[in-house]
């Protein structure tokens, strides 16, 4: 876990690196100090997989991210914040959400917001790839800004298990499995988003239910070595013809996202440290691919470097 205080610094130098601090950490924001001129911060920040993990406690901090800042760059993430202490209100997408501690609330890195601190703050958050999310910018803003009471519902169930592998991130970092965790809370947070507190999304619009089921068929059958568009077509109804045309706006074709999917896994299972005495050859057959030779061409084409270069990190 690495650890970044203002207090290591000298005066001077304490707001400018409070600011780089969150903008590396976290993403690009401007940031008004308010009262806190010389600003006692602090933030930890801890990896697990696809999840990263950000505690983070400052004064009355006014957090901006503007146009220009998404111009800049955008690291196309959805952050998960939950204040621990301290009121706060988050503005995105025209709502304002009003936090005490122990809600929860999504923001989007691709849309300006400002998170105010109405007081000295301590806030967990939690960032992870839109990509995990499958769902468009449009949908997405739907959700954000929004409290989530923590005491209820699926958000409950969210916060408890967030907070329960925040509170045990030191120990957890690096271990065996770490980066499965990772996976597994991420995946919890992909089902809450997609599920819109409980309610479906795009219904109105019958290509983008039909994607989304195909994607999901997908991810819980990559493993099937025979998984290929004429399968995948048959499991929902669709001609081969259909199916292909009903990817192709979005550029990535059917079984380009069988492979895509059988890499993903295969890449996280070659570096579970708990998977380290199961061999190459069986870990790309367990997700589907099966001719050790057609496999090794495959994943150099794809990241450059052989499955065992990958594993060892060389």
């Amino acid at each position: 876990m690495d650890v970044f205080e203002t207090s290591r610094e000298v005066p001077s130098g304490r707001p400018g690196f409070w600011l780089d601090t969150v903008c590396t950490q976290i993403l690009p924001v401007k940031i008004d100090l308010r009262h806190d001129r010389l600003p006692a911060a602090r933030m930890s920040c801890a990896t697990l997989g696809a999840l990263r993990i950000r505690d983070v406690v400052g004064g009355d901090h006014v957090y901006t991210r503007d146009a220009t800042d998404i111009r800049h760059g955008d690291p196309a993430t959805v952050q998960v914040g939950m204040p621990l202490g301290g009121q706060s209100i988050l503005i995105q997408d025209g709502r304002e959400a009003v936090l005490d501690g122990g809600d929860m609330v999504l923001y989007d890195s691709s849309r300006p917001f400002t998170l105010v601190m109405e007081n000295k703050f301590h806030w967990q958050v939690f960032l992870l790839s839109k990509d995990k999310l499958r769902r468009s910018d449009r949908e997405l803003a739907q959700v954000t800004a929004i409290p989530l009471p923590g005491s209820h519902g699926m958000s409950r169930a969210v916060s408890a298990f967030l907070r329960g592998l925040a509170a045990e991130v030191t120990g957890l970092e690096g271990s065996p499995g770490a980066a499965a965790l990772g996976e597994n809370a991420s995946d919890l947070i992909a089902t809450m988003v997609r599920s819109r507190f409980g309610q479906q999304w795009d219904v109105a619009d019958p290509d983008a239910v039909m994607i989304a089921a195909v994607e999901t068929y997908l991810r819980d059958h990559h493993a099937d070595p025979d998984l290929d568009p004429p399968r995948v077509a048959a499991a929902h109804g669709l001609s081969v013809r259909r199916l292909h045309a009903l990817f192709e706006p979005t550029g990535h074709p059917v079984a380009a996202r069988i492979r895509d999917e059988r890499l993903a896994a295969i890449r996280r299972d070659l570096r579970d440290p708990a998977l380290a005495h199961r061999s190459i050859a069986r870990i790309a057959a367990s997700h589907g691919l099966r001719n050790p030779s057609a496999f090794a061409r495959l994943f150099r084409s794809a990241e450059g470097i052989t499955p065992r270069e990958f594993r060892t990190g060389s």
